[in-house]
């Protein structure tokens, strides 16, 4: 005899999954620690008002780029400082002065304070770091040293047969 099965198009019905639930957790984790590290976008989950510039470094022709996103901040509220091979920016994004007047349907823009720490390789010229700001974008260029290529190192090996005889040799 076959079984009848109701059509269930909201799917009250469901199949147990032992595996749903983990998945759920996962997805929480991930979202926890995106939050923490300040990866998490407004639009990606619930808004929870922190906000860190995102920053790309890479090195050109002797030199280590940084550049961060920065849009809506003014250069005066930028602080940019070197304690031995950390730079350190630190910033504001001020949010306008009526803006409990408003009456928001949406708010997905972040303001406050933030703090963005990178470490630099060692041996580079702190002294020779240079900053510009345009368009929002910061960008931090400081000459890095050379690296030095790695040398390859013969490795000596002996046969089991060589081995022997010089063991009995000095034996």
């Amino acid at each position: 005899m076959k079984s009848l099965l109701r059509l269930d198009p909201f799917r009250a019905m469901r199949t147990w999954d032992p595996f749903n639930d983990l998945r759920t957790m996962q997805s929480e984790m991930d979202r926890l620690f995106n939050r923490f590290l300040g990866t998490e976008r407004a639009w990606e989950g619930e808004h929870v008002g922190l906000w860190l510039p995102l920053l790309e470094s890479y090195t050109k022709e002797g030199k280590l780029f940084i550049k961060a996103e920065l849009p809506g901040i003014d250069a005066k509220d930028l602080d940019l400082s070197i304690t031995e091979r950390e730079l350190v920016i630190k910033g504001e994004r001020k949010a306008e002065k009526d803006e409990k007047e408003k009456d928001y349907t949406c708010k997905e823009i972040s303001y406050g304070s933030f703090e963005r720490r990178f470490l630099l390789p060692e041996g580079v010229k702190v002294e020779e770091l240079k900053a510009k700001f345009t368009n929002g974008i910061l960008e931090i260029t400081v000459p890095v040293p050379a690296v030095t290529k790695a040398k390859k190192i013969e490795i000596e090996t002996k046969e089991p047969k060589q081995i022997a005889a010089e063991v009995k040799k000095a034996a």
